[in-house]
């Protein structure tokens, strides 16, 4: 367990435990400490790359005019810029429209049904858009949980910040049919690959594994090569997808992701655990899930935090929050894990100062420390892991998350990043309806007076 000192005259339960005789949510018998169980399955789930293929491959919750899309549910009629490019996009990739103006007539008909990649076992970084065509990396964790997400398209155009344009469609194009399966080659020809460590290893080489991802790339690059000689790969297929992976600092971030998403379906549904096992934004509202609370979203409205923007970007150019990546965070590293990686602090904002203070505090607000992700500046003391929504809503420490941020109008792309707090609001209602449900921790008497 974490041993942060809480802000003065806070009380941080060390787990949520019901009342003699109250029944929890599911009916089934809690643990005698859920959030000790919920640590444990964080701390333990292992999870391993299985294969590299097509979204059609992968679930049937996508098919055609079928999409998935990051955060929680959204109606069509609501869905912001840069998801409105993305599933344009997506109908030009799957040939369901011939032009752009095609493409947006079937968006404003209502003819494509969207909903939450999370229901899926998947995540999408920024708009998180999957059609069937999407090629996707697959994840396989403990008890047999399957996860997937996009594979990285670069930071440039890209269909995951709306962009819609020739390059950015012959792009996804070509990672869906010749880096996709060349990568599923390589898979089946090496060793299994072990993402958790994957993304351990990256922190020590100081990446965050969230925005930075530079050193995580190039030693999944190097896990992956001998696989890629081994498959039966035309030369120039086989010298394109080792350029394209060397050269994209962000390649990792799919299998980091797919990684945490797996922990934290088997960090979920523990009957009166407090600990947060989904944050995800659709770029109007920000929602978490809480273990002890299944698949229901508690939301907000999305913020935009503190970002840098690209030269010529003003405040105004930015759509807020978007995207399921922060599934980083929730699973302990990303933000919570900053300190590991200096050189994200440019790419984000702020100094390593402000590193060491935002991953001080997300100590006081998790219930634990992991045990496999570790920080070699902090004498390799584990992450912040678990946050706990009793204690965010008694110290009023905001979780905080490092993203990306795209334009807010369909085809702009990408307009910079940033470091960005979420509000107390979901994390206190989910404290408060696990308390009506009968799982109410001992010192929580109601929202802090001021935020920290």
């Amino acid at each position: 367990m974490s041993n942060a000192t809480p802000p003065s005259g806070a009380t941080l339960p060390s787990g949520a435990t019901p009342p003699s005789g109250a029944t929890p949510p599911s009916g089934a018998t809690p643990p005698s400490d859920p959030t000790q169980a919920t640590l444990d399955a964080l701390n333990g789930t292992e999870v391993r790359l299985r294969r590299v293929c097509k979204a059609r491959d992968a679930t049937d919750r996508v098919g055609p005019r079928r999409f998935l899309h990051a955060g929680p549910p959204i109606d069509l009629a609501d869905i912001t810029g840069p998801m409105r490019g993305a599933i344009i996009a997506g109908l030009l990739l799957e040939k369901e429209a011939a032009t752009v103006a095609e493409a947006e007539a079937i968006i404003d008909a209502g003819e494509v049904t969207i909903s939450p990649c999370h229901d899926a076992n998947a995540v999408g970084a920024m708009a998180g858009v999957v059609t069937p065509s999407t090629p996707v990396v697959v994840a396989e964790a403990t008890g047999g949980i399957t996860t997937f997400s996009p594979l990285n398209e670069g930071i440039g155009g890209a269909m995951r910040y709306g962009s819609y344009d020739e390059g950015t469609l012959s792009r996804l194009r070509w990672l869906g049919d010749v880096l996709a399966p060349a990568l599923d080659e390589a898979v089946r020809r090496s060793d299994p690959l072990d993402l958790i460590a994957l993304v351990a290893e990256g922190l020590r080489r100081g990446d965050d594994c969230h925005n930075r991802l530079v050193a995580t790339s190039a030693a999944l690059l190097a896990a992956l090569t001998p696989g890629l000689l081994r498959a039966p790969l035309d030369r120039t297929d086989a010298a394109d997808v080792v350029a394209f992976i060397s050269g994209n600092g962000h390649f990792a971030l799919p299998f980091a992701i797919s990684a945490a998403k797996a922990v934290t379906v088997a960090a979920g549904g523990i009957p009166g655990s407090p600990i947060v096992t989904a944050m995800a934004s659709n770029g109007r509202e920000f929602g978490i899930r809480v273990s002890g609370l299944g698949d229901r979203w508690f939301t907000v409205p999305a913020p935009i935090g503190d970002p840098v923007l690209l030269d010529g970007a003003t405040i105004d150019d930015v759509n807020p929050t978007m995207g399921d990546s922060m599934i980083a965070e929730t699973a302990g590293f990303g933000a919570f894990a900053m300190t590991a990686a200096p050189a994200i602090m440019s790419f984000v904002g702020g100094d390593m100062a402000r590193a060491m203070e935002i991953t001080r505090s997300m100590r006081t607000v998790c219930a634990g420390t992991s045990r496999r992700f570790l920080i070699p500046g902090e004498d390799f003391r584990g992450t912040p892991l678990g946050i706990d929504v009793h204690r965010v809503r008694a110290t009023g420490v905001e979780p905080v998350i490092n993203n990306g941020l795209a334009h807010r109008e369909p085809g702009r792309g990408r307009v910079g990043a940033g470091i960005t707090p979420i509000p107390v609001e979901p994390f206190a209602a989910a404290s408060r309806a696990l308390e009506e449900a009968g799982f109410a921790p001992s010192g929580v008497a109601g929202e802090p007076e001021t935020r920290a």
